[in-house]
């Protein structure tokens, strides 16, 4: 076979692979694997990319070996919940379910993870010891809020936290007040997330990482709030925590907030070196690939601040390359929200394209209503400005007809707000 065959387009690729559970790391193979052609395609999106079927031959053995080695760290924790089971020892059995969930997390099959937390939460609740139990459920409201299922996840940890307090389980009453007010930011209720902190904190004690967590929370808030001295005192109390136990990933946490709090000072230099020093200490040993993808995408926020569109698409398509490398498919959505909101700012009609598909991922196999939401929103303003005022409306009433079933009232009257400012125009 001739070695000038042309290489096939990503979108090209997944229609001619079903979609089933064997071939899934395959196909997270082909997106992951595939290369987009330098400045040939202004608008490029992942589906446009170009992938080789020889390379994906070639990496074969390496998927199925990774595969196999995945089911085979799944069918220890089984084996070793029967042991522990066989011993008597169920709190452990539970803990062995739990670490059978994270691992699926860890390669994003979210749905599988949930199988195991729920089995593993029916077993802590028939147990005397509510340990197991209060950590179980401190899972599954981790996993739900990183879905955006915030309801959800704010009632197992409301659970966790419950059951935490009564049995003097300090750590894990922090731990869900950390979880709580996480949600109370999501839902920009800030006086509720900075008084879960506050209790965190009460609970928190010598536990220097909670006290981090904690405190970066208790920044974020002031932040969020306009109260900048606050944010950065807090922040400051975030890295000596994080300091004090060598918690490199807590310090790399510490410089995308402090990063973050420099871009709302509007002091943009400053940003940029906490932005690229957060980024080196992951370089320097924390494997963390989603903290990556969130300095990356706030130092695209940062560049589009500071009004540096070539920066900020550069920075961008990085931010593309990381969600493409790690199968990251909600934040390659918000990459194409950013780019198209560059091209808005550019003018440039053809932007639409990155909409659609930022749209397009929001409902695929892991779907993200709130993200949808926010997509739909992001797509009515790049319309409105493009001067079709009808269909910014359509896509401005879905967001709302979205945002309505999920009851999520900063979102809800904001678009409110601006369905009426459309309809008066």
């Amino acid at each position: 076979m001739p070695d000038t065959l042309p290489p096939l387009r990503v979108e090209q690729a997944l229609q001619l692979l079903p979609d089933v559970e064997a071939l899934a790391p395959l196909r997270g193979m082909v997106v992951s694997s595939s290369r987009s052609r330098p400045s040939t395609e202004l608008h490029c999106t992942v589906g446009k990319r170009h992938v080789e079927a020889a390379l994906i031959r070639a990496r074969i053995a390496d998927v199925v070996a990774d595969f196999s080695g995945h089911i085979a760290d799944l069918y220890d924790a089984a084996v070793e919940a029967l042991e522990c089971e066989q011993r008597d020892d169920s709190p452990r059995a539970v803990r062995a379910l739990l670490r059978a969930g994270d691992r699926e997390w860890r390669v994003g099959r979210e749905s599988q993870a949930r199988v195991w937390y729920q089995h593993a939460l029916r077993i802590a609740e028939g147990l005397r010891e509510r340990g197991p139990e209060i950590e179980t459920l401190w899972h599954l409201g981790e996993l739900d809020a990183a879905w955006g299922r915030f309801d959800a996840a704010a009632r197992f940890h409301q659970r966790s936290f419950a059951l935490a307090e009564t049995e003097l389980d300090f750590g894990s009453a922090a731990r869900a007040c950390a979880g709580l007010g996480d949600i109370a930011l999501a839902h920009g209720t800030w006086q509720g997330a900075a008084s879960w902190f506050a209790r965190g904190l009460q609970y928190a004690a010598g536990d220097q990482r909670l006290k981090g967590l904690l405190s970066l929370g208790c920044g974020e808030v002031g932040r969020l709030r306009g109260e900048l001295q606050v944010a950065e005192e807090w922040f400051r109390r975030a890295r000596e925590a994080f300091e004090r136990t060598g918690d490199a990933e807590g310090i790399v946490r510490v410089l995308n907030a402090w990063g973050q709090l420099e871009t709302d000072r509007g002091r943009y230099v400053e940003a940029l070196a906490s932005f690229r020093e957060a980024l080196a200490g992951l370089r320097g040993g924390a494997d963390a690939p989603m903290l990556e993808m969130a300095i990356r995408l706030n130092g695209c926020r940062l560049y589009m601040a500071w009004d540096r569109l070539p920066d900020a698409e550069d920075e961008i398509r990085l931010a593309e390359e990381t969600a493409v490398t790690h199968n990251f498919t909600h934040q390659l959505a918000r990459v194409y929200m950013l780019l198209g909101y560059v091209r808005r700012k550019q003018g440039d009609e053809a932007g639409f394209v990155f909409f659609e598909k930022a749209i397009e991922l929001c409902r695929g196999r892991q779907p993200a209503l709130r993200l949808e939401a926010e997509a739909y929103l992001a797509y009515s303003r790049f319309l409105g400005e493009m001067g079709d005022r009808d269909e910014s409306r359509a896509y401005r009433q879905r967001a709302l007809a979205i945002t309505e079933a999920l009851g999520d009232g900063p979102i809800l009257s904001q678009n409110h707000a601006e369905l009426d400012l459309l309809e008066a125009r």
